[in-house]
Order: C-alpha cells, then structure tokens, then sequence
C-alpha cells in the first residue's frame, strides 16, 4: 500500500509540472524577429568630388588632341568626356630673368608697392587662321601656356628658361560668336597696384589662376589642334569663371576678378 501511494504521488507531480509547463507555454508571448519590425534605414548619401582639371591634366589632354591631329584620328567621341569640366590651371609669369610683354611685375622698393598687369595673348585681331576659328568666332580672350611645357608651374632654371616663347604653344581661351554679348565676356587686362613690405615681395614669379569649365567649340572639341594656324598651335576652349593673381610662395591671392570674387 506504501508503495501504490509512493508511485500515486510521483504521478501527481510529473502530471502538475506537465500541466503547469504547458500553461506558460501558452501563456508566454509569442517572440517575434526585432530585425523584421525596425524601420529600413535610408540609404547612405555618398557625395562624389567633382575632379578639377589641373595644369598636368589640361596638358596631357592637348597632347592627346595633338597626337590625334597630326594622325587624322577623330578624336571626338574622347574628347566629349572633357565637355563641361572644371578646371584650375597656374601659369607663371615675372620669373628673374624672364620677360613677357603680356604679363609684367615690378616692385617698387622706396614707395613699396607691388604692379601687376596682365593681358590677354589672343584676341579677336590675332584668332588663327584655322576656317573653324574665322568662320566661326569673332572674339577671344586666352592666356599663353609658356614654353617649356612644365606640368607644374614654376620657374624654369639654365638653358630651359631660354625656351620660353618657343612656338608650338598651347592657348587656354574663351571665345565668342557674334550673337554673344560683349558686355558679358571676361576682361581682356587685369592691373593691380598692392602695398607690399620689402621681405614679403614675392621673389619667384607670380602665378595667374585661371579657373571655369570646358566647353565644346563649333567643332564638338573643347581643344582644337591645328598645324596650320601657327602659334597658338592647340586652343583649350573654356569659360573663364575666374582669374586670380596669386603670390606662390605663400599662396596670397594679390587680386582676384569674376563669378563671386568681386574686382581689385
């Protein structure tokens, strides 16, 4: 009898805990999947840099256009990816012991007062005589790139300073039709006259800053390369949005002209 009430109480228990276990089975909430029930996060904004043509850069182009020229390739098709780009290229000038009838720095040491003045190389009176330039364009105002063809601007040292001026040259210009209006067109001179201390004047050239955007010719270039135009040999057709005359050694911009950079 001890033993039927031993197994009887044994079989009460396994029954209790089986009926209780299931009770907070079903009792207990039903687990959902956190991830499933959060909201989709949005998708991470990358900001792409637009790649600003340098010096370096606009060179190899023209070299390329050049090649292309000379070997009666049709280069448009590469050159369309040039179409629109912005570019900042540093052209120096008034280097010691060089000298540019268009370009001219002279520092004067008794009232200490620095004089720029720069001009354009090419302009209506001298467009080459390519049928696509003549027939096409009425204006210009463009900037000389000077030999030797640096791909940084600098002053070249020894015999190399001797090969400035040395044709075939290569001409960064904006050019206008005659439908264009002349009251929008980029200045053709900028002059400035800065007070300067004796030991900030600038003693390794000064460089001009063109800055803007290529832009396509009649031809669907932005550069045209011509063998029989003479000097300029290439013209790299853009709008000039800014120029600025700059001191390299610390990067001082003494003047600056064009879109949200007011006139000095």
């Amino acid at each position: 009898m001890l033993l039927r009430a031993s197994r009887l109480r044994w079989l009460a228990l396994v029954t209790f805990a089986v009926t209780v276990g299931c009770s907070q089975q079903r009792d207990k909430p039903r687990q959902t999947n956190v991830a499933e029930n959060r909201p989709t996060p949005a998708p991470r904004r990358v900001t792409v840099t637009e790649n600003v043509l340098d010096r370096e850069a606009l060179i190899f182009a023209v070299l390329r256009a050049a090649t292309a020229a000379a070997l009666g390739t049709d280069d448009r098709a590469v050159q369309s990816a040039l179409k629109g780009r912005k570019f900042e290229v540093r052209l120096r000038f008034a280097c010691p012991g060089m000298t540019d009838p268009s370009r001219s720095a002279t520092y004067d040491a008794k009232e200490q007062v620095l004089r720029v003045k720069v001009q354009s190389d090419l302009t209506g009176d001298v467009l080459p005589a390519s049928d696509l330039l003549r027939r096409d364009y009425e204006g210009a105002v463009g900037f000389t790139f000077g030999k030797p063809w640096l791909l940084a601007a600098g002053c070249p040292s020894g015999a190399f300073a001797a090969m400035a001026g040395t044709e075939p040259t290569i001409v960064l210009a904006q050019l206008f039709t005659a439908q264009e209006s002349r009251a929008q067109r980029p200045a053709a001179t900028y002059e400035l006259a800065n007070p300067i201390k004796p030991e900030a004047a600038p003693r390794k050239g000064l460089d001009l800053v063109l800055a803007g955007r290529l832009a396509e010719l009649a031809d669907g270039r932005p550069i045209h390369c011509a063998a029989t135009d003479g000097p300029p040999a290439c013209i790299v057709s853009g709008t000039l949005d800014r120029v600025a005359i700059e001191n390299p050694q610390n990067r001082e911009v003494l003047g600056k002209w064009g879109q949200g950079a007011g006139t000095q």
